[in-house]
């Protein structure tokens, strides 16, 4: 377990720098069509396209990321108002249907990416592809982090993955 959690880890290190990357790209790029646009009167033609795209591959990939750290307001809410085996029973219904659905996002993502993901995009010459992948990738996550919970809570309850801690940052 210690090796599959170390990997998780990595995953969502790597999830959370790429979410990085990406917000800085989409605020760099609205602020210079901004800037364009109010000092020069022109915008690039992608300039309203391709942030759209940022946004949606930085919802998808922070929604799998708060899976992991247990941000989501059921984990809040069902975790302290409930204890014994209630607890314990809540506990498995949220990581099971998150399981499921990041489930179903990968599984009908890929078939969406397969129907669609080479359509050509609006304003630039590239398929759809990139931003397509963002659904299954996601999903995948989610159910990789919500079977590392899952594991965690039945085979290792010492290696169980609590929300960290992030007063002390």
């Amino acid at each position: 377990m210690n090796a599959f959690n170390r990997f998780c880890d990595v995953l969502r290190y790597l999830a959370r720098a790429y979410v990085l990357i990406l917000a800085t790209a989409l605020f760099a790029i609205v602020i210079s069509t901004v800037i364009t646009r109010e000092c020069c009167s022109w915008v690039l033609s992608w300039s309203e396209e391709v942030p759209r795209y940022l946004l949606i591959w930085i919802s998808f990939m922070t929604g799998a990321v708060a899976v992991d750290i247990k941000d989501h307001i059921a984990f809040e809410y069902f975790y302290q108002k409930f204890s014994g085996w209630v607890a314990v029973f809540i506990h498995n219904m949220v990581n099971f249907g998150i399981l499921g659905f990041g489930a179903i996002m990968t599984i009908y993502g890929y078939q969406f990416l397969q129907d669609f993901g080479g359509d050509g995009m609006e304003s630039i010459p590239f398929t759809n592809v990139w931003y397509y992948t963002s659904l299954p990738l996601s999903g995948a996550l989610i159910v990789l982090f919500s079977l590392r919970d899952i594991l965690n809570y039945w085979f290792a309850p010492h290696l169980r993955t609590e929300r960290p801690d992030l007063s002390a940052a």
